[in-house]
């Protein structure tokens, strides 16, 4: 299997990194305990801007980013209440010490709050896992766009379906004309770079091998990938000039050069289950990491993992962040061949037909749906820390037994008033971010009379 050593290793380190920030997290931890998302860099740069932030957006902001989007707005307004016990919690009590702690509620929003971001990425790593991905080796592919084409993708999110299709296609287009099988793939795509940049890209996890007629497999056969790269640049600027935002000319001078900016690699195999789900959780990713945050007076930095400093206006990054959540009912994730939802709806109807074949005849015949396997329920709040931190959230702290949740409270002077009497502090607004001076603070000339 060829692949891209550059941008492989590249992403391998990338991994890696990722790795070793997950073993940091959770090896700080021995028992739950509340995060307190108020005291964080960001919840202070989203509770003092995001009034401002909408006052200003058509005069500072809608020429780079387009419309401010509803749900944007909805999403800012959710991760000022998630974490927060103010604005419901649950309650976790232990019945042999009687001691009880309250576990807030989330906001459950996309590419803003990075708690949710990770529960969702465990979540989506167990369902691939559990429900799509196949017994097999697999890989962890990814491709990329040039820097002149990403702004068409930042004005309009709907575009990035066309990164979708053309990926699935160059795949397709490349295997031998007698392959006779079908691919698996799951793709997502991913919109901020190492600098919280916009820089729409996709990762993947691609079955390495076809998927046969009567069930069986082959393995994959060698792709070349410059003619991968090549094939996905002209699906991507066919769909643009269909869509009249750029020209023919544009197109065939991109392609006439020997590095057109658009790139394909796969990584190495894997089969393990750790592996599947490490590589499923980083590709569900958010984009914003905490720790990298960092604010001094005016000036916020967002450090990259190669020790580069970014530093932003506050505000200017909030605008930036707004860029990379996306839309109401947007899919960041597809399926695709042996992984689609049709392909795998047909193979679980003939599995249940095929069992009903099997059943006494003598019995009452069974309705199909009722053969058919039931999905695991859906992660709950303590296996998702479990599974980050490697913790038992629900271990009581002072004896170590096993605790229980009790009750779900939502009426904030009833919250306020257990949380007094359990010497819980309420949460405290931020202070707000300092405004910079303006350009007449800054060029204004001294009296002489200050020199008298």
């Amino acid at each position: 299997m060829l692949s891209s050593s550059c941008n492989s290793s590249s992403c391998n380190h990338s991994q890696s990194e990722s790795g070793h920030h997950w073993e940091h997290t959770r090896t700080k931890l021995e028992s739950y305990r509340r995060r307190e998302p108020e005291k964080s860099v960001l919840y202070r740069v989203v509770s003092t801007l995001h009034e401002e932030l909408e006052l200003v957006w058509d005069e500072r902001y809608q020429s780079e980013y387009g419309v401010l989007r509803d749900e944007v707005k909805e999403n800012l307004a959710a991760y000022l209440n998630c974490g927060l016990l103010d604005h419901g919690a649950a309650r976790v009590y232990c019945d042999k010490c009687q001691y009880s702690f309250f576990v807030a509620f989330s906001c459950k929003g996309r590419n803003l709050c990075p708690s949710c971001a990770a529960k969702r990425a465990v979540k989506f790593a167990e369902h691939l896992y559990d429900e799509i991905l196949a017994d097999v080796e697999h890989l962890h592919i990814g491709t990329s766009i040039p820097k002149r084409l990403r702004i068409f993708f930042k004005y309009d999110r709907k575009l990035l379906s066309i990164l979708f299709q053309a990926t699935w296609a160059a795949l397709k287009d490349n295997l031998p004309t007698d392959s006779h099988g079908i691919l698996g793939l799951v793709l997502t795509v991913q919109t901020s770079g190492e600098a919280i940049n916009f820089n729409p890209h996709q990762h993947g996890i691609l079955s390495n091998c076809l998927f046969l007629p009567d069930g069986t497999q082959k393995p994959l056969p060698e792709f070349n990938m410059d003619a991968l790269s090549r094939s996905l640049a002209t699906y991507v600027l066919t769909e643009l000039i269909k869509r009249e935002l750029i020209t023919e000319e544009l197109k065939e001078q991109v392609l006439s050069q020997e590095h057109t900016g658009f790139n394909f690699w796969f990584g190495e195999p894997f089969s393990d289950k750790e592996r599947k789900l490490f590589v499923a959780r980083y590709i569900e990713r958010g984009p914003i990491s905490l720790e990298k945050l960092s604010l001094e007076h005016d000036i916020l930095t967002y450090t990259t993992k190669d020790g580069t400093a970014h530093e932003f206006d506050p505000l200017d990054f909030l605008a930036l962040l707004t860029s990379h959540m996306p839309s109401r009912g947007e899919s960041v994730t597809r399926y695709f061949g042996f992984y689609s939802c049709r392909t795998r709806g047909e193979r679980l109807k003939l599995e249940a037909a095929q069992r009903a074949d099997q059943t006494d005849p003598n019995l009452d015949m069974q309705p199909l749906t009722s053969l058919e396997p039931k999905k695991r329920p859906s992660l709950t709040w303590a296996e998702c820390m479990r599974r980050i931190y490697e913790i038992d959230p629900l271990k009581c702290p002072k004896c170590h037994s096993q605790m229980r949740i009790i009750a779900f409270v939502t009426d904030t002077k009833e919250l306020r008033a257990i949380m007094k009497s359990q010497g819980v502090a309420q949460a405290r607004a931020p202070p707000p971010i300092p405004k910079p001076p303006s350009e007449s603070e800054l060029f204004e000339i001294p009296s002489y009379d200050l020199f008298s």
